[in-house]
């Protein structure tokens, strides 16, 4: 028989965040406690902003990984075994403990050992104290989806795996591996291979980053031997990577594109959460990236969730842990469907239909006997439920009299007029709550038009500031470049002084020769001669000076050609450099402008936000007297009606999981009982599984086969 369980119901995601303790690097840059914990632990907040979070249960940094696993994730865990489909899942920034969170530093240390391990315990534990007739399957993928690739960790040459949908099945990865287990070793072992396979790197800000999404597939499928049913829990078990900063981690080359795919999918992950807490939204984009397609039953579907944000406690990432507790916030609104992914056989069915059938026989011999009794003492058989019945040869007769009638119909039309009343209160509350809805929805397209006019000026502001810096800096290189050709001109000017000097020395040696040379001539014999030969040499002597002057006076008339190139250059920088310090100046006072823009659209901003948390607040009130006025309404109508019947529960019918067979493959199948202290390993239910499988060499109908790695 069906239970209320059973039944496709509405569940919310429970979110859990946990800080851990401060790090190096936090301590380092002098980083302070931001947040504080109230004594109830289930919430948050943060004085700087004046923020509270509320969750369903907030971890310090002092707290254990077995705290963390009981209240957070053995819940959905343990809903697995009850054919539920489970996910549990870590969020958070780069180092901020997710990783330690889901699988803890070593598989084998009990005591910090993560969730994945802890969860091999209480999935055996609850199969070996399983009833006698209930046989189970287990299988284990490990993928990671690195650069929007899905990779397959137990075959690493599976590297770009797709994800399909049908109806049998739901969302699921094509061709990945599935590896069938018998007990919490060879779970453990696959748990290594995937781990060693996994993509991991060094960052400023952690020395083992995880570059990709690690998610772990454990299925859980059940065969009861009586009935033949079959319950299918799959587990997912998620270890996101961390959104990064690359100013902070200093990521380059391929850690660089590592980054952007991992910010790019965590975005699309925070879309899809948007889109489903937007009641206005029709389309979720669960196809933006890889994570939110195998996440989508997650999300808004069949699984009962879990959800662990990972908080740094430090000012130092304060930007970054209030960007996760609204993660959270807005995590913990979606609701999930959750049902029992029950499938029923031919045999339960035949079952249940012979119970109907006995129970239906029953009742018509109870019917007769009722009747025969009725006869035999001469009483006469109601022929309608809830008419006048007159008993004969008893003396009584149950017949209502006229004033009791009468007394019970003006109650009824009392009724009438009150639920009329209050029919029409509720029609004007209705009303008025709808004019509401319409000015929230005005004031909210206003916010989000100033936000975008705000947004597109602080781009212009900062164009603007880009543009300034750029101005400035190439006005600083041409100063520099003036200064460069001031200090050369300086120095022409020098070599040509220094020339002219040197010119002005050579020219008065010259004359001193002359006047030497046109002194009286000597009275000696030969005199003329002599005046002859004096006169030659002085020729030779202005020919060699002009010889040397030649060359100075090129070089003199090339440096004045320099001079003046240089002067001309030198005037053209300085015009230059007065018009960019008008427009640095323009520039100035533009900023100054929108400064003051800005300025005023926060404080609209500011008023729109207060105007928006009366207009809240109205709606609470609202809502609260419409709830007083339905409850005020259903006791009515109980009043006049009697009691209210309980309600009848239909069971549903769930979809099991398969893959595609392999041939020549063998399944070991775990079957329940809890083997005693003193039984062999041979006598365990896991191994007597195992052997009748092996012996009928048939896998049991409804369950699928995958060689074993």
């Amino acid at each position: 028989m069906a239970t209320t369980e059973d039944c496709a119901h509405e569940e919310s995601i429970r979110v859990f965040c946990r800080f851990r303790p401060t790090n190096q690097m936090e301590k380092d840059h002098n980083g302070q406690i931001c947040i504080e914990i109230p004594d109830n632990n289930t919430s948050v907040y943060v004085p700087s902003g004046d923020h509270t979070f509320v969750f369903d249960r907030v971890y310090g940094s002092d707290s254990s990984q077995k705290e963390v696993y009981d209240t957070a994730a053995k819940p959905a865990i343990d809903a697995v075994l009850r054919g539920f489909n489970g996910t549990v899942f870590a969020y958070g920034q780069t180092s901020s403990g997710k990783t330690y969170t889901m699988e803890g530093p070593d598989i084998e240390d009990k005591v910090h050992q993560g969730v994945i391990p802890r969860m091999v315990w209480s999935i055996f534990d609850g199969i070996y104290h399983a009833d006698e007739h209930i046989e189970f399957l287990v299988k284990v993928s490990i993928v990671e989806i690195y650069n929007e690739r899905i990779r397959d960790l137990l075959d690493p040459k599976k590297d770009n795996l797709k994800v399909h949908e049908d109806k049998a099945r739901g969302v699921f990865i094509g061709e990945v591996t599935e590896s069938y287990v018998g007990c919490e070793q060879e779970i453990f072992d696959t748990m290594r291979a995937g781990h060693f396979n996994r993509s991991m790197a060094v960052t400023n800000m952690n020395e083992h980053s995880s570059r990709s999404h690690l998610v772990f597939i454990l299925t859980v499928e059940q065969k009861n031997l009586h009935d033949r049913s079959v319950k299918v829990g799959k587990l997912h078990l998620v270890d996101l990577a961390g959104s990064e900063k690359v100013a902070k981690t200093g990521a380059t080359g391929d850690r660089l594109d590592e980054a952007k795919n991992i910010n790019r999918s965590l975005s699309a992950l925070g879309l899809v959460i948007n889109c489903l807490t937007d009641k206005r939204s029709t389309h979720v984009p669960y196809r933006d990236s890889k994570l939110t397609r195998v996440l989508q039953e997650s999300l808004g579907g069949n699984a009962k969730t879990s959800l662990i944000i990972t908080c740094s406690p430090s000012n130092f990432n304060e930007q970054e842990t209030i960007s996760t507790l609204r993660f959270g916030q807005r995590a913990k609104m979606i609701k999930n469907v959750v049902k029992v992914n029950h499938e029923r056989s031919a045999e339960e069915l035949k079952l249940l239909l012979e119970r109907k059938e006995h129970l239906l026989v029953d009742l018509r011999g109870r019917c007769s006997g009722l009747e025969q009794a009725f006869r035999s003492h001469g009483l006469a058989i109601p022929e309608s439920v809830g008419g006048a019945t007159t008993y004969a040869g008893a003396g009584a007769i149950a017949v209502p009299k006229q004033e009791e009638v009468a007394e019970l119909y003006d109650q009824l039309q009392t009724y009438r007029e009150q639920l009329r009343t209050k029919t029409e209160q509720l029609t004007h509350l209705n009303r008025e709550r709808d004019e509401l809805f319409r000015e929230l929805e005005v004031l909210k397209q206003l916010v989000r038009g100033e936000r975008d006019q705000m947004h597109s000026m602080v781009a212009q502001m900062s164009d603007a500031k880009d543009r300034c810096e750029q101005a400035e800096y190439e006005r600083n290189e041409r100063t520099d470049e003036a200064e460069r050709l001031r200090f050369e001109v300086t120095k022409l000017q020098q070599d040509i002084k220094d020339l002219q000097l040197s010119s002005t020395r050579l020219a008065a040696g010259a004359r001193g020769d002359s006047a030497e040379s046109s002194g009286p001539p000597s009275p000696r014999v030969g005199a003329q001669s002599g005046g002859s030969g004096g006169a030659e040499g002085r020729s030779a002597e202005d020919r060699h000076r002009a010889d040397a002057d030649r060359p100075l006076k090129r070089k003199v008339s090339q440096l004045d050609k320099n001079l003046e190139q240089l002067t001309v250059m030198y005037h053209k920088l300085v015009a230059q450099n007065s018009g960019l310090k008008v427009e640095v100046s323009e520039n100035d006072k533009k900023i100054d402008r929108k400064d003051q823009r800005i300025g005023q659209l926060e404080k609209n901003l500011r008023e729109a936000k207060q105007k928006y948390e009366k207009l809240l607040t109205q709606c609470a009130n609202l809502t609260s007297a419409m709830d007083s006025m339905g409850r005020a309404k259903g006791t009515s109508e109980v009043d006049k009606g009697g009691v209210r019947p309980k309600n009848i529960m239909r069971p549903m019918r769930g979809g099991t999981s398969r893959v595609d067979m392999v041939e020549g493959s063998t399944v070991p199948s775990i079957g329940g009982g809890y083997p005693s202290p003193e039984s062999s390993p041979e006598s365990s239910p896991v191994v007597r599984a195992v052997a009748r499988m092996a012996v009928v060499g048939v896998p049991s109908p409804g369950i699928t086969v995958a060689r074993r790695l």
